[in-house]
């Protein structure tokens, strides 16, 4: 099956086959949503950002998995980050946090999406919060409670 060829050499490294055994797959199989997905991997992974952008955006339409659809939520907000498209890139990451909120992966990429798009302080406020619930450093866990506290409003001050 032509799927788990283009993944197995994906998880390889081999970019540059996994994209012509995708796309020559694709040929077949338009339709497939995984086969988009992992030709847009392939292309992200050889630098070609804008070549994955229709990929990843035709997987998404078509449908994934759960298991694959988080990973190409971040390919593609990733994606457009990349190349400096930072509304598409918190338009893409804000659907990917409400399909996996729990997702801190997602929350992280969205925090830097916000940053480029100069939205700093709720860029902040979401890399602060994911520190202050993910963190097994000793010196964090011991201000956890102020730290999640004041990632709620940087900007608060107390007489």
């Amino acid at each position: 099956m032509p799927t788990s060829k283009v993944r197995e050499l994906l998880d390889n490294g081999s970019y540059e086959e996994a994209k012509e055994v995708a796309e020559r797959a694709l040929q077949d199989n338009p339709n497939n949503a995984l086969l988009h997905y992992y030709a847009a991997w392939s292309c992200d992974g050889l630098s070609l950002e804008t070549s994955a952008i229709p990929y990843y955006e035709k997987a998404l339409e078509l449908g994934l998995p759960d298991a694959d659809l988080a990973d190409a939520y971040i390919g593609l907000g990733s994606t457009y980050r990349a190349i400096g498209n930072y509304e598409k890139a918190s338009e893409t990451f804000n659907k990917a946090r409400t399909a996996f909120p729990d997702n801190k992966a997602i929350t992280v990429f969205a925090s830097m999406a916000l940053y480029n798009s100069q939205n700093y302080k709720e860029a902040m406020q979401l890399a602060i919060q994911i520190i202050g619930e993910t963190s097994n450093d000793p010196d964090i866990i011991a201000y956890k409670k102020a730290i999640l506290n004041y990632a709620h409003d940087l900007d608060a001050v107390w007489d």
